[in-house]
């Protein structure tokens, strides 16, 4: 599924609901931070990241400011008011924005719009061993969510993700048929892996993003490609009324 550029930010013209996936482009951060670095990093001052944070709610079009958690590369799943940790949060308040951030890892964003219940999920390679795309699916039923759409953004590609040692003796175990081997490594699907939990979960709507962050250096942050010290972008998600389609770009 292609994902359609909109000024500064991607969208999918199938979500039912309001949303965006932020890129690295239109911020205010410098040096490997550059430019629309929406992750708090030890070398990129707060005062640039909440400016950030406001334009990429401005480019989204939220109304509002976007909300987001301290985020633990785990499989917590967080309800918006109840929690500051995790890395999936949840919201059914009308209006509130949710955001996770990555710069490689899947993000995943959720809506059942006749319920108004959203979410956005910061899907790891721990969160997926740990069913955190599963587990925020449980969470939104619980608040009323019934027929739920998911766009699973872009994150590394199973082109470039090469596991080895003991995570990929653990993912043989559990979920080899999320491996292939090319130019003499095991790579992972990570995509591929967290749309099988959401199907598992009953989401019969899921659209799989083709983007790769280490491939597209223009657009994404990538910790593979740059190391550690390197931006994050976002994907959020709010209740409301979907933005217009336009032509979709790879």
């Amino acid at each position: 599924m292609p994902l359609r550029l909109d000024g500064t930010v991607l969208r999918s013209d199938r979500f039912p609901a309001p949303h965006a996936f932020t890129t690295r482009l239109g911020g205010v951060s410098e040096g490997v931070y550059a430019s629309l670095n929406v992750g708090y990093r030890k070398g990129d001052p707060a005062a640039n990241v909440e400016r950030n944070r406001a334009l990429a709610a401005r480019a989204a079009g939220a109304p509002g400011a976007v909300a987001a958690l301290s985020q633990k590369v785990r499989d917590g799943v967080v309800v918006l008011g109840e929690g500051d940790e995790g890395d999936a949060l949840v919201t059914d308040r009308p209006g509130a924005a949710v955001m996770t951030y990555s710069a490689d890892c899947n993000l995943i964003l959720l809506a059942d719009p006749a319920a108004g219940v959203v979410a956005s999920v910061h899907a790891s390679r721990p969160g997926a061993r740990g069913r955190i795309a599963f587990k925020t699916v449980g969470v939104m039923r619980s608040l009323g969510a019934r027929r739920i759409s998911a766009v699973v953004g872009p994150s590394i590609g199973p082109c470039c993700y090469d596991i080895y040692g003991p995570v990929l003796e653990d993912w043989r175990g559990f979920g080899p048929e999320f491996l292939s081997e090319r130019g003499g490594k095991s790579r992972l699907d990570l995509k591929a892996a967290n749309a099988a939990q959401l199907a598992e979960a009953g989401v019969e709507d899921v659209d799989v993003c083709d983007l790769c962050t280490f491939c597209r250096a223009d657009w994404f942050y990538s910790s593979r490609r740059d190391g550690d010290e390197t931006g994050r972008f976002g994907g959020i998600v709010w209740v409301g009324e979907a933005p217009g389609a336009g032509g979709a770009v790879r």
